[in-house]
């Protein structure tokens, strides 16, 4: 087992045997002062008089790609999988050697595409998914005008509200399974795509921000204006004084009977 203590730490209490041994110490009288065997300190002695050879390893084979080609490398990576005709934006070790045979007529193999990539800092991650009608700029103007207005809220002392809808599938997702070749598994499920369970909740934050509660309601059918305005009712009976609610842009929250029950609400800032 590995004594306790940093490497410099061990080091000095090595040397410290030595001077004592030097001083002509007993080596019982060292193993005490020192909190060690005897076993040790003999071990550290032998290791002075014959110290090991530190072995002189070779530099290895040379990289394949010069420093100047792996820089290409890395900006090409960087355009992303759609710059170089692939369908799906994600890299895998084999798209990579290709793109290398395509760039330098190097071949790569799998294994060595990965130690290429880590020596360039590259590591293998799940990749996230992003809406394609996502916004940037949209995002960032939110951040900028929006975020400041929803911060203010405990001048107003009100409560702070995120809503949002959700959908759950009442069919079993398949999912891979391990069998003998040529017996497919199989699994009884409901045929019926169409039934899911959907849900209107919100998160609500207390002006302090001591309290945070969830309010959930679900439905069997599909989400209409109708059923964000019995969603909100419930909101406002169940809390009293200003509300803050941040949702996003969904159709249902546009409705004109949702807009005027908003406009109806003078506690209500949306």
């Amino acid at each position: 087992m590995r004594p306790s203590g940093t490497s410099e730490q061990l080091a000095k209490r090595r040397q410290k045997a030595f001077e004592l041994q030097k001083s002509g110490k007993a080596i019982r009288g060292i193993a005490r002062q020192l909190g060690t065997t005897e076993r040790s300190v003999r071990r550290w002695r032998e290791e002075a008089k014959h110290p090991k050879k530190k072995s002189k390893r070779g530099p290895g084979k040379e990289a394949y790609l010069s420093k100047q080609q792996i820089k290409k490398l890395e900006r090409e990576l960087l355009k992303g999988a759609y710059a170089h005709g692939y369908r799906a934006d994600y890299w895998t070790l084999d798209r990579i050697g290709h793109v290398i045979w395509e760039l330098f007529q190097v071949r790569y193999v799998p294994s060595g595409v990965w130690r290429l990539l880590t020596r360039m800092g590259w590591s293998n991650q799940r990749v996230q998914r992003l809406a394609i009608q996502r916004n940037e700029e949209a995002i960032e103007n939110w951040k900028v005008h929006q975020l400041p207005r929803i911060k203010k809220r405990r001048e107003l002392n009100a409560w702070l509200i995120v809503e949002d809808e959700s959908g759950f599938s009442l069919v079993s997702p398949l999912r891979s399974s391990w069998a003998p070749r040529g017996q497919t598994p199989c699994t009884y499920t409901r045929l019926d795509h169409h039934q899911r369970l959907n849900l209107l909740g919100a998160i609500l934050v207390s002006p302090a921000g001591r309290k945070i509660k969830l309010s959930m309601r679900s439905f069997r059918v599909n989400l209409r204006g109708e059923h964000v305005i019995l969603f909100l009712k419930q909101l406002l009976r169940r809390i009293a004084g200003p509300i803050v609610l941040v949702w996003d842009n969904h159709p249902i929250h546009q409705r004109r009977l949702v807009q005027d029950l908003v406009a109806s609400q003078l506690r209500l800032h949306v």
